[in-house]
């Protein structure tokens, strides 16, 4: 049994646990590729939105039927020329919207492990592979991440193709990686964007930049709305920032306010309904009661209205590179706090903002709450910054110094299997 094989069943066993895969298996044609030392191989869980050769592409939904990809998303290409090994589809929630799906939070299989990237979270968290990806279009990547605590990275909206990607609202779009590691998700992110965002040359995890680092606090005007542990978490991590050197002052951005989120809704709401349509679903009996629930909403959403956000959006987008100019990167909440039950995906709405905005944003797990399970925080970058925002994100990784407990998770399943 070829090495590949052996990952695969181990996988195939574990996942009986955690259902973060919607399908085991190896991609078309998959090789070693022209790997290097950092790669080794690496397997690659993929979000079932891309199209991977061989493999079925479901979009986490039964109203419409599954196909088996001929061709390969061009983000999941580039990996594998990298040297990374497809061994599966990872779950997402229906169409990438908020409905809750199978996967369990390998912290604990009681909680949710957000969404719409839940499987690629969860695969990361529970071992099953050191890296998946997934996409954003309002916090798909960031909230999982900070449910599951792992890292999570989403770059700058358009700066890795999205060919071969399911598209559901295209202004906001955007893939992203989870690891346990910076460095993994940074490099995997810059290989997927073909070295745009510069961060494979600089990736160095022995050369913290917190020091001099200009960082602006922003709690939004959904600060009320985080519990108590999550604030805490979040208090800590900015007085640890600022003991290690980092200059820190407290920012108010034209996104602050209900406005952004508003924005967000229209513009996503004209997209997305126009892309379910354009599938072709002809069992709506069949679709979730969140997806039902958005296409009788989103129906409602003129024209007009839609290129009045655009257009509001551009006028705010502004002003805010305007107030970003001389900050390093932006510290904030991921979501509201640990992760809620199994059925529930959490709300997006701390990560809103920034994906309106098109902003890289990196999520960092940063401790826990009362029930166990991960507390993080967001970094987001002034815009194009992706590759010194990775490499602060680094540092802060190395300041936080979380890694260690991903021994005592998987020594806990490996004691319970």
């Amino acid at each position: 049994m070829s090495p590949v094989s052996d990952h695969l069943r181990r996988i195939a066993e574990q996942d009986l646990r955690f259902r973060a895969f919607a399908c085991v298996g190896a991609a078309e044609g998959d090789s070693a590729g022209t790997a290097d030392d950092s790669t080794d191989q690496v397997l690659l869980g993929v979000k079932d939105l891309f199209e991977v050769a061989g493999l079925p592409t479901t979009l986490g939904s039964v109203a419409v039927p599954a196909r088996v990809a001929t061709e390969t998303a061009a983000a999941v290409a580039a990996l594998q020329h990298w040297g990374a090994v497809v061994v599966g589809k990872t779950v997402t929630s229906e169409f990438a919207y908020l409905e809750a799906n199978m996967t369990r939070n390998p912290w604990n299989l009681a909680y949710s492990p957000g969404g719409s990237s839940s499987g690629s979270a969860a695969a990361v968290a529970a071992g099953e592979v050191p890296l998946a990806i997934g996409t954003q279009t309002n916090g798909s990547v960031i909230r999982p991440a900070t449910y599951c605590g792992v890292v999570g990275v989403k770059p700058s909206h358009g700066a890795i193709p999205v060919d071969g990607l399911f598209p559901f609202a295209p202004s906001f779009d955007t893939v992203g990686s989870f690891a346990r590691s910076v460095r993994l998700a940074g490099v995997a992110a810059d290989v997927m964007a073909g070295g745009r965002l510069r961060y494979r040359d600089i990736a160095d995890p022995g050369a913290p930049v917190v020091r001099g680092a200009r960082l602006g606090v922003v709690r939004t005007g959904d600060w009320s709305r985080a519990g108590g542990p999550m604030r805490e978490v979040f208090a800590s991590t900015v007085d640890l920032l600022d003991g290690h050197g980092a200059k820190i002052e407290d920012v108010v951005t034209p996104l602050c306010g209900e406005e952004a989120l508003a924005l967000h809704k229209t513009i996503s709401g004209f997209e997305g309904y126009r892309s379910l349509r354009r599938l072709g679903v002809q069992r709506e009996d069949l679709l979730g009661d969140r997806v039902a629930e958005f296409l009788r909403d989103a129906a409602l959403v003129s024209e007009g209205e839609y290129e009045s956000a655009l257009t509001r959006r551009g006028d705010l987008l502004v002003q805010l590179d305007a107030r970003l100019a001389g900050l390093d990167a932006l510290v904030t909440l991921p979501a509201a706090g640990e992760a809620p039950l199994a059925g529930d995906n959490g709300d997006p709405r701390f990560c809103t903002r920034w994906t309106l905005a098109g902003l890289p944003a990196v999520c960092l797990p940063a401790g826990f709450g009362p029930a166990g399970l991960p507390l993080g925080v967001q970094l987001v970058g002034p815009r194009g910054s992706d590759g010194s925002l990775l490499r602060f994100a680094s540092g802060v990784e190395e300041v936080l110094a979380f890694a260690r407990n991903y021994e005592r998770l998987d020594a806990s399943w490996k004691t319970n299997s």
